[in-house]
């Protein structure tokens, strides 16, 4: 008897079974996170652009994206804790920003792909730069002081858009149609501003986290 039970679970029978589980969990998931693979890839896509771009941008144009991305390294050494904190915070926050406002406009969804290709690029151009001017110090550079948080803040950017997309899309289809838009729009801000303070709260994280690497470890690289 248990020879039989053994074989029915080793057979072929079985095994049709899990790869329809594995199929179904696969389309699931593509289903459930579309919209956050889709601004995934778009952030891809601008970080390649803008690694690329980085080999022949030449300093005076890096100075001059400081405020948007970590491009000035050497001003951003002499800065103190509070300072870079700051740089930090408002560079991430300008995107937050934007996306957020997107979100209030029924018109916000073709203009969403742009501002996460311009994140991506400057993501890019960061770390190209880097790269192409120290080299393998550089490379240390960015994954230990920019890296996590960069990371931390394009993961609340990406639920942010998600966010920020359906809003707008809930608000467009209310404008278009025949319901009670001052009650249901009302509904919809309320949502979008409870989901909107989580990625508020994980960017001032990744500010925090940005500011005590650089205090930390920034004096151990020579530029």
């Amino acid at each position: 008897m248990k020879s039989v039970v053994f074989s029915f679970k080793g057979s072929s029978f079985a095994r049709p079974h899990f790869h329809g589980l594995r199929n179904l969990d696969v389309k699931y998931f593509c289903k459930r996170y579309l919209k956050h693979i889709a601004f995934v890839l778009l952030l891809l896509v601008g970080l390649a652009v803008g690694a690329v771009f980085a080999r022949n941008a030449d300093e005076q144009l890096m100075n001059s994206l400081d405020f948007l991305f970590t491009t000035n390294i050497s001003a951003r050494l002499e800065q103190d804790a509070f300072e870079i904190f700051c740089a930090c915070f408002a560079s991430d926050f300008v995107f937050l920003l934007a996306i957020f406002l997107l979100g209030m406009a029924p018109w916000g969804i073709p203009v969403m792909p742009f501002v996460i290709l311009f994140k991506g690029f400057g993501t890019g151009i960061t770390a190209g730069y880097l790269v192409s001017l120290h080299a393998l110090t550089g490379v240390g550079f960015y994954l230990l002081i920019i890296l996590p948080g960069t990371f931390l803040f394009c993961f609340a950017l990406v639920l942010m858009s998600v966010n920020s997309l359906n809003c707008s899309a809930k608000m467009f289809i209310q404008i278009i149609g025949k319901t009670n838009q001052i009650t249901a729009l009302s509904e919809q801000i309320k949502w979008y501003l409870s989901r909107s303070m989580s990625s508020l709260i994980m960017t001032f994280c990744a500010a925090i986290i940005d500011t005590a690497l650089w205090m930390m470890f920034s004096g151990a690289f020579k530029f």
